[in-house]
């Protein structure tokens, strides 16, 4: 009888997954998140300091903006470090939910600002704006019900229409209710990209998309202000002392930084020129006081973000965190290209904040969860 050979007493053993430390996460895209939001802080409190000046207020609004960054810091390394992502695809359908009935709410009982109600106001925390929150709960529903269908049934109407409907949804809300419509705008343009990267029809897609844009650009027609804005944009050199003074002042703040800028905190435009600086219009005091080398820097930042987003959503093998990570990329891109389009005066003004320097605590805190859930899908793809 012939002897065994010592392989086959060898015994297989299963592969054991790395053990992965707290660090253990895409570093690139941590590393820059965490440099982005340090500008963005060091760019706030130069705008606002000058802006509260005369109140005697000159740190209030850091300290609570810093607060709640705190807090969102805190919120995306538990997520990154303790959470599966795939649990969120349990909890998707009853986040939807939840806050579309909170965006309806606003509606009625929201605060009345610039002609919209966009925030609701609650005990200890001041504001929430629960279109920020609808964003990536609208991402999370349509990557897990991508993970649910199969590729024959995505180009089917049946489909199109259950995706259209996850979309839509937030899309009336902030169009009819809240008189929101860049917030629309988003939910409409990330969601179709995202049915566009899935394999939808376009044949039928495009269509739906045009009577949304449609719907969308009546809206706003029929709303006097934003009228305004677009007429403004059309002839920039008209009524500069009104409707085109922000743009103006905008456009005045970029120039006069030239290369190198007039240095932190020694813009001319934010004291009282330039109104709102800290809200949309913050990049335009990063042009003055940073000039064209610093704003270079900040776009460099925001592009390894979509860069380390992409190569995410590439590398992860589960379909639902590959359309998170996708969806969540293609959310903080638009509203970057967005911002700086309108500081640029390359499109109307639109309202729309540059995440992680504006002034907003929803903005904040929802935008350093979602990098949190990205470098969680970027864990997980180490440990394979």
């Amino acid at each position: 009888m012939a002897k065994n050979s010592d392989k086959d007493n060898i015994v297989p053993m299963k592969r054991k997954k790395r053990s992965l430390g707290i660090l253990d996460v895409d570093f690139i895209l941590l590393f820059t998140v965490l440099v982005l939001l340090v500008t963005g802080l060091t760019m706030l409190f130069s705008t606002t300091s000058a802006t509260n000046m005369s109140s005697g207020k000159v740190y209030a609004p850091i300290i609570k903006q810093s607060g709640i960054a705190l807090v969102g810091l805190v919120l995306m390394f538990m997520i990154s470090t303790f959470v599966n992502y795939k649990t969120l695809k349990r909890y998707s359908g009853i986040a939807y939910i939840a806050i579309a009935i909170m965006m309806i709410l606003v509606a009625f009982i929201g605060l009345d600002s610039h002609g919209a109600r966009r925030q609701i106001a609650l005990p200890f925390i001041g504001s929430l704006q629960p279109s920020e929150f609808s964003k990536y709960i609208m991402i999370i529903c349509l990557a897990t019900r991508f993970s649910m269908v199969k590729k024959s049934e995505i180009k089917t109407w049946k489909e199109l229409f259950t995706q259209l409907a996850i979309i839509g949804v937030p899309v009336a809300i902030c169009l009819l209710l809240q008189r929101h419509a860049s917030a629309a705008l988003v939910h409409l343009f990330v969601g179709g990209v995202m049915l566009i990267a899935v394999g939808a029809d376009l044949k039928k897609l495009i269509p739906v998309g045009l009577l949304g844009g449609a719907g969308i650009f009546g809206v706003i027609m029929a709303t006097g202000f934003r009228v305004d804005r677009i007429t403004g944009f059309l002839n920039q050199s008209a009524d500069v002392q009104g409707n085109n003074w922000q743009a103006t002042q905008a456009i005045y703040a970029v120039g006069s930084g030239g290369l190198f800028g007039l240095g932190l905190g020694n813009g001319r435009q934010k004291y009282s020129y330039l109104p709102e600086a800290e809200n949309d219009y913050i990049f335009a005091i990063v042009g003055e006081e940073l000039g064209f080398i610093g704003s270079l820097f900040v776009v460099l930042l925001f592009c390894i973000v979509i860069w380390r987003g992409i190569t995410i959503a590439l590398n992860c093998k589960d379909t639902f965190g590959t359309y998170t990570a996708f969806g969540i990329t293609v959310l903080i891109g638009f509203q970057v290209l967005i911002n700086m389009c309108v500081v640029l005066r390359l499109i109307p003004s639109t309202g729309m904040q540059l995440p992680l320097f504006s002034l907003g605590g929803s903005s904040m805190l929802v935008t350093l969860i979602g990098f949190g859930i990205l470098l969680a899908i970027s864990r997980e793809n180490l440990r394979k």
